[in-house]
């Protein structure tokens, strides 16, 4: 099976590179194993295999498991939208929500190589070298102090023959983090980042300043701030298929990541866990595409799990979310908890698992005078559905303490009140869903709002990425459809 998953990666990549406006490409393999690679065009260099085996590719901090078995894939990208301005404030343009349009890979003509054997020993070097449209290839090794402002635009910096990995170790550039970012539309991948901590206690692995930022496959650990990103309109800011692990102090100012006020966050793919007391995620932009993410505090003290603090236009569809016995905070999902300042006020919570280990707790709390639309969730554990305006649609809730009222009235209909989910191993993270469970077929079809499809296309993989499953037939509550064995 590893073999057969490396040549279906080697297949996906070479088409992937001789068709440059493809993002994401869906490969369905005899068995009925569906597996989706996003791949930027250009990335791929070259590609051989030797032996009779070949290894499975590594995670970020642990193996890959190989995906899950699901049901038959669209070919269309779950998060393709509308063509429409990108200025005009409803959804980016189509494959914005994949990587932001980068002018062609080599703009330039240049490519710039970092390594210990090389000229170019250390990623500052290059940060001064560069020029806008260059691609920055840093060999995997170890970068102990060196930091790096990027001052460039439509950049692409990753790593190579591995992940290279930069540790802090007592510096940081301009006092911010390991890498500051003024440039325009830079693209990261494939690089870990580690150990920042600054005077003020704000230590970044990234600092955005510029104007769109896309983070592939990066290893973000044991920061102040895993990304911290300053607010700028015209900015887009990206993050898929990366992990951000034990980043935050207990100071409880500090997260995962901080989106400030940009154009359009999305988030896709990506594993964040045991953030120390902040929030995993925290975002004011004014779009916010949060999709198909395992979110999980294990028994770590992280608050909200995502907090969107001014409201905006935001979709959280199809993520595995877990509050831990020692949170922080009560509350899972946060919305305009800092006042519904964004000028669109529209919270969209559909097909998640959400399961509180904590000994009470909440799963949606919002001061937006909107309500938010709940649909397709499964909620598990001792807490309140909502405090707040919501309208639940089609949800299994076990061992809440559910209002009826929340659930019965102002348009809310449909909602399952069952003992038991029957996850697979709850205890070990295994949401996935046993037979019999009361969430097989209990979804409805939730429509699209605003020209974006709301019913969830993908589900997460553990511990991080993403398989296609069904978009058309019965709908399965929660973000792991049920997978008969045989």
């Amino acid at each position: 099976m590893l073999f057969r998953r490396a040549i279906a990666l080697a297949v996906a990549a070479l088409v992937l590179a001789a068709t440059p406006s493809l993002a994401d490409m869906i490969i369905k393999l005899r068995d009925g194993q569906v597996i989706t690679v996003p791949v930027q065009p250009g990335d791929i260099e070259s590609l051989s295999f030797t032996g009779s085996a070949v290894p499975a590719p590594a995670a970020a901090s642990s193996a890959v498991a190989a995906p899950i078995s699901l049901a038959p894939a669209s070919t269309a990208a779950a998060a393709s939208a509308p063509a429409e301005s990108r200025d005009s404030g409803v959804h980016p343009p189509p494959n914005a929500l994949v990587f932001p349009p980068m002018r062609p890979d080599h703009p330039s003509g240049r490519v710039l190589h970092v390594g210990p054997s090389r000229e170019l020993k250390v990623p500052s070097q290059a940060a001064k070298e560069a020029r806008n449209g260059d691609i920055v290839e840093i060999d995997a090794a170890d970068y102990r102090g060196d930091v790096a402002v990027w001052n460039q635009n439509d950049i692409v910096i990753r790593g190579v023959g591995g992940r290279p990995h930069l540790y802090a170790d007592g510096d940081a550039a301009q006092g911010k983090a390991i890498w500051v970012t003024h440039g325009n539309k830079i693209r990261i991948s494939n690089i870990e980042f580690s150990g920042c901590k600054v005077a003020d206690g704000n230590g970044a692995a990234i600092r955005a300043e510029g104007a769109g930022l896309t983070l592939v496959n990066v290893y973000i650990h044991d920061n102040e701030d895993g990304l911290l990103s300053a607010p700028n309109p015209q900015s887009d800011i990206v993050i898929e298929n990366s992990e951000f692990a034990h980043n935050g102090t207990t100071s409880g100012s500090t997260h995962g990541i901080y989106i400030g006020q940009v154009r359009n966050f999305v988030l896709r793919g990506s594993y964040f866990h045991d953030t120390v007391t902040g929030h995993h995620v925290k975002t004011r932009a004014l779009n916010n595409y949060i999709l198909y993410n395992r979110i999980i505090d294990y028994s770590d003290t992280a608050s909200y799990s995502i907090d969107v603090s001014n409201g905006g236009r935001t979709y959280i569809i199809g993520n595995v979310i877990e509050k831990g016995p020692r949170a922080e905070n009560y509350a899972m999902i946060a919305y305009a908890m800092e006042g519904p300042t964004n000028p669109s006020q529209k919270l969209y919570v559909v097909g998640n698992t959400m399961v509180m280990n904590r000994s009470s707790g909440l799963f949606i709390r919002s001061r937006s005078p909107d309500p938010a639309y709940v649909a397709d969730n499964i909620m598990a554990g001792p807490g309140m559905p909502i405090i707040g305006a919501g309208v639940f649609v089609n949800n299994v809730l076990a061992g809440a303490h559910v209002d009826a009222g929340v659930l019965n009235a102002n348009g809310s209909r449909g909602n399952r009140v069952v003992s038991n989910v029957r996850f697979a191993d709850a205890a070990h993270y295994d949401y996935r869903l046993l037979s019999g469970s009361p969430a097989i077929g209990a979804g409805v079809d939730p429509g699209s709002s605003d020209g974006f499809s709301l019913r969830p296309t993908y589900a997460p993989l553990t511990p991080l990425g993403i398989a296609a499953r069904a978009t058309t037939g019965p709908l399965d509550d929660g973000a792991i459809p049920f997978q008969p064995q045989g």
